[in-house]
């Protein structure tokens, strides 16, 4: 016995020289074995120490208690010893280390007060480190700390317009699996998909994540790849990627740290030589379709989720790119121990046994759930061979669309056999099952220690580049998952599918939940703050407005216009025969920046409701941060061309007051954010374009009848309109300024003002020029009215998007 407790020393000194992330991460890994040397190591032990063992002690009790006892020692008689008298071979030195850790873990669970010396010596060296050092364990510590989720969909039922889409589907993938979805063109690949997802409702049936029902709050924790490519066309790869990890990494993470994942991810997906590549559209050629796809699953891949969907991610790549594609994928979900569903029309061979395993639907039909490679199994059970030499997708495929009595006899093989398939993985093999336990048990003692040595326990999971930093909140009476234990698991190197046999339709229980919980309205919060958001927001639309709001053709109609119109009412004389004329100068610049802004707004939603609908569905930001940055973003863009317009026309007027020039000019961006506040409304009423064209032609041309212009006599039936006419007070602002603050206007001979003929002034005043337009209203008054026009559809379109335009399930 003291020959094992010296061996037992010389292990733990081993161990106590290890980091504390490498004994964490090794704990776990080494307990699939650890069982297997320390019973009949301990037994061995008691054997030779019988006559020293207490009589009421147990065999195995006393075994470990040394073992533990012996641990906390230090001796250095090791190789003394190795010549008792006792014959019992030793294991060697890794096993007599697991064999501590195991019997230090029992006694430690027995009494929770006592500690690990490997887990001391390692804290206190971690904390001789520099700081750098130690954010850097910390790191690689909380990289472990991840929790898994084991997806479990039962009997899902979904109807649409009488036609059955889905049947009865039902299926179970662990931590590390990659599921392939299969199955012709309309079998309902895409339907379950959304379902999963919980962007569709189901009629019946039921999708548990962990034993928990799937509910908002688990949506952040799910990456779903759609099967079309949805950006911003004007944005680069890189710059689509940056935003992402912006706006959905969480905020205590450096923007560096964020940069760094980038261009990791990038590198992976073997994306780094097109990162400066626009994405372009039907006009403007940018990536590639591959590429788009690689993005696609890129920006998913920044949040780290716990359970990834894929629709056709392979879809029009070519061979090789869809294999590299998917080790990528295979890769992904084994080191990182994530949970992959993808769908697939047609795979290749090689492809094909990359999956772990298979759900082959046809119109919404189970026609076989399970392992890959018990695919053929399943088709000798029905009197079918595989051929050989022959890609079993296109086989399978064939025979399914091609022969409707084997297709029955799936259906009912699968039928059978699915039910056998979750039993067996509801219920554990007990060994295995004992197996999980001790691996729970060590890694609940080493957590619960390491969370009384630092008081937080939640600090360093926070700081975790996934967004998903929030601990599980899960019900009492189901099927638990504990965070950290599920995570060490992965590192364990166990079969996953026995370690994560829950069911969703039995009372077995896998893991049991950790101590700490949140509240549900802690996992409806963003992963940024609104200021960051609304930054990030602004910078990404006002790139993506910019060339088309500032494109060159934009600056040489502005150009050439504001020289045309110079050209036609240059140097007007200030008298009453050119009064008509410089007032169609006005109304005409008010008009054109009004029609500019309105109509350049109507697109601005449309051609954005897919991308901010499914970063809106994936939790990204809140829309008030979206619309106010849209409005912030492209407001410099708005007024930079009536800016330039004004600053060449005017001149060429005759005005030479650099105070006239600035109040003309604020007046005109007025009408013109005003202008665009009419269309932001339209545009987020009317998705599609041609009703929005044809309410906004209809409510600018009314506003220029009844602008006071073109028609001074308005029929009293129709006179009230006028005052919805943005026009009317934007003209009439600029008629006070123009003939107020300017050069007066002189009389003519003949004068049609009365004051004029009375011939007691040589000049007509401001009031009567206004008069005679039916025109009355103050300019404080005409600048109020303007700015509640402004206010009123901006917040009418915000009211619009927030309740009619919400992403809603299908």
């Amino acid at each position: 016995m003291n020959l094992l407790a010296q061996s037992m020393d010389n292990a733990t000194d081993e161990m106590e020289q290890l980091p504390l992330v490498a004994s964490r991460r090794n704990l776990a890994k080494i307990v699939a074995d650890c069982r297997l040397q320390i019973e009949p190591t301990v037994a061995a032990a008691a054997a030779a120490s019988t006559a020293a063992a207490s009589a009421a002690t147990t065999t195995t009790e006393t075994a470990a208690v040394a073992a533990s006892s012996n641990c906390n020692s230090t001796s250095s008689a090791s190789s003394t010893s190795s010549s008792s008298t006792t014959s019992m071979d030793l294991p060697s030195t890794d096993n007599l280390a697991k064999t501590c850790i195991l019997a230090d873990a029992k006694s430690a669970a027995q009494a929770p007060s006592l500690t690990f010396p490997f887990i001391n010596a390692a804290k206190q060296q971690q904390q001789q480190l520099p700081t750098a050092q130690q954010q850097q364990v910390q790191q690689q510590l909380q990289q472990q700390q991840q929790p898994t989720i084991q997806l479990t969909f039962q009997n899902l039922n979904v109807l649409h317009n009488d036609r059955k889409i889905l049947s009865d589907v039902s299926g179970l993938v662990s931590p590390g699996e990659v599921l392939a979805i299969m199955g012709p063109s309309g079998s309902g690949k895409t339907t379950l998909l959304d379902c999963l997802s919980g962007q569709r409702h189901f009629d019946s049936g039921s999708v548990y994540l962990n034993r928990e029902p799937l509910s908002k709050r688990w949506r952040r924790k799910i990456g779903y790849v759609l099967q079309e490519e949805i950006f911003f066309t004007q944005l680069t790869l890189r710059e689509t990627v940056m935003y992402t990890a912006m706006l959905r990494l969480p905020e205590k993470m450096a923007r560096v740290e964020k940069l760094r994942l980038v261009d990791h991810i990038l590198e992976m997906l073997e994306l780094t030589c097109c990162q400066q590549t626009k994405f372009g559209d039907y006009l403007n050629r940018g990536l590639s379709g591959g590429e788009k796809k690689r993005a696609n699953i890129a920006c998913e891949l920044l949040t780290n989720p716990l359970l990834m969907l894929l629709d056709e991610p392979t879809s029009g790549l070519d061979s090789h790119s869809a294999i590299s594609l998917m080790k990528v994928l295979k890769r992904y979900a084994q080191l990182e121990q994530k949970t992959i569903v993808i769908s697939v029309h047609q795979p290749s061979s090689q492809m094909f046994h990359m999956f772990d395993k298979l759900l082959l639907l046809h119109q919404g039909r189970t026609a076989y759930f399970g392992e890959v490679n018990n695919i053929y199994r399943h088709f000798e059970s029905i009197g079918v061979t595989i051929k050989a030499h022959y890609n079993p997708a296109d086989f399978v495929l064939e025979q399914l669309k091609s022969h409707p009595d084997i297709r029955e006899k799936l259906f009912i093989a699968a039928r059978e056999s699915h039910g056998n398939y979750l039993n067996r993985n509801c219920i554990s093999n007990p060994d295995k099952s004992k197996q999980q336990q001790d691996t729970i048990l060590i890694n609940d003692i080493i957590n619960n220690y390491y969370n009384q040595r630092h008081h937080q326990p939640h600090d360093l999971h926070r700081n975790h580049h996934n967004h998903n930093h929030h601990q599980y909140h899960t019900a009492n009476g189901g099927c638990e998952a504990d965070e950290e234990a599920a995570q060490h698991l992965v590192w364990s190197g166990a079969d996953s599918q026995s370690n994560f046999s829950s069911c969703a339709s039995s009372d077995c229980q896998s893991y049991r939940v950790g101590k700490g919980s949140v509240n549900d309205d802690d996992w409806l919060s963003y992963p940024t703050r609104f200021y960051t958001q609304f930054s990030v927001l602004s910078s990404r639309n006002f790139k993506e407005a910019k060339p088309r709001m500032l494109s060159k053709l934009n600056w040489f109609q502005t150009i050439g216009l504001a020289l045309m119109a110079g050209a036609i009412w240059f140097q007007l004389p200030r008298t009453e025969e050119f009064l008509h004329d410089l007032q169609g100068w006005m109304f005409f610049s008010q008009t054109y920046w009004m029609l500019f802004a309105l109509f350049g707004a109507l697109n601005s939603f449309p051609s954005e409701r897919e991308v901010i609908s499914k970063e809106r569905r994936s939790g990204a930001y809140r829309l008030s941060a979206y619309y106010l940055a849209k409005m912030c973003a492209e407001l410099p863009l708005v007024i930079t061309l009536p800016t330039v317009y004004l600053m060449i026309s005017y001149p060429m007027l005759g005005c030479s007051s650099l105070k006239l020039f600035f109040l003309m000019l604020i007046f005109l961006l007025l009408n013109t954010i005003v202008a665009q506040s009419v269309g932001f409304f339209i545009g987020a009423c009317c998705m599609d374009m041609n009703v929005s064209i044809t309410l906004s032609a209809l409510y600018t041309l009314a506003t220029q009848l009844f602008g006071g212009y073109l028609s001074s006599r308005i029929p009293e039936g129709l006179s009230w309109i006028r005052y919805t006419s943005m026009i009317h007070y934007a003209y009439q602002n600029m008629q006070i300024l123009e003939f107020r603050e300017g050069p007066a206007i002189s009389c003519g001979s003949p004068s049609s003002y009365e004051i004029c003929k009375q011939q007691t002034t040589e000049f007509i005043p401001y009031e009567e020029i206004l008069k005679a337009q039916n025109s009355t209203s103050p300019l404080w008054l005409n600048t109020l009215i303007l700015m509640m026009f402004f206010l009123v559809f901006r917040g009418l379109g915000y009211a619009v998007l927030r309740y009619l335009r919400c992403p809603q399930k299908s």
